[in-house]
């Protein structure tokens, strides 16, 4: 009895099925991919649109300053104020060391444009001459003036005590005024303690590095702000800074 012979119900039929399913496999693969690459751009435009958060980021400027765009950051490592290398600020008193530190702070009265004024927490005072310029100085260099008085008056045979000297309501105002600014702004960089085989003993450790603000931009502003002349103060001036006095 001859074998049976068994034949596909249609001659193509395997070939058919076979590129069925490959045009299946195909577009399965297709929907998988262009669905992955949409969930990964939607990712991406959220992590793109969510401010970074570090938690060591310094924190913003609260009340406006005229200068907070220039406002950078470095690290400084400190001197510790000991030993021979010492910088110029820190040297005994001549001619050099005043210059430097008259340079830290001599430009420290500037201008800022009527729409920076009115943007400030407290009223300034209009400049006499300069339509829509008013007075300000930055912080930091009253505090810098007030630590160079104080620099002086460790040096009384080299400064000799003139005017008001240095037992007044003015030092008192300058001890009071770095008081504030250094509880202000609240250094928390970690002083450290190491071991000294010097002198056998763990030893303070000052001289550390710091996250700092870039006080060359700083001065920089204000020397491109700079008032030169002297201001007569006993002139008034009527302003057009139409805001209330917040502080």
């Amino acid at each position: 009895m001859p074998s049976a012979t068994y034949l596909p119900l249609y001659e193509d039929h395997d070939g058919k099925t076979n590129k069925t399913s490959r045009r299946l496999s195909s577009s399965m693969f297709l929907s998988c991919l262009l669905g992955s690459l949409i969930l990964n751009i939607l990712l991406a435009m959220t992590l793109w649109t969510q401010p970074a958060k570090t938690p060591d980021a310094p924190n913003p400027q609260t009340l406006y300053s005229p200068a907070q765009d220039v406002i950078e950051y470095k690290n400084v490592k400190f001197h510790s104020g000991f030993g021979g290398d010492l910088p110029v600020y820190d040297r005994p008193p001549s001619p050099e060391v005043d210059a430097a530190w008259d340079g830290l702070y001599e430009f420290a009265l500037t201008k800022v444009p009527r729409y920076q004024a009115s943007l400030i927490a407290n009223k300034t005072w209009p400049i006499l001459g300069e339509t829509g310029q008013y007075m300000v100085a930055l912080d930091v260099f009253h505090q810098l003036h007030c630590l160079n008085e104080m620099r002086k008056a460790m040096y009384p045979e080299y400064y000799p005590i003139t005017g008001e000297g240095i037992h007044t309501p003015h030092m008192r105002h300058c001890i009071s005024s770095l008081r504030q600014s250094i509880m202000c702004s609240a250094d928390v960089t970690p002083i450290v303690w190491q071991w000294s085989e010097k002198s056998k003993a763990a030893k303070e450790r000052s001289d550390v590095v710091h996250t700092c603000r870039n006080f060359d931009t700083i001065k920089e502003w204000a020397r491109e702000r700079f008032v030169p002349r002297q201001q007569n103060m006993s002139i008034y001036i009527e302003d057009d800074l139409d805001i209330a006095t917040l502080y």
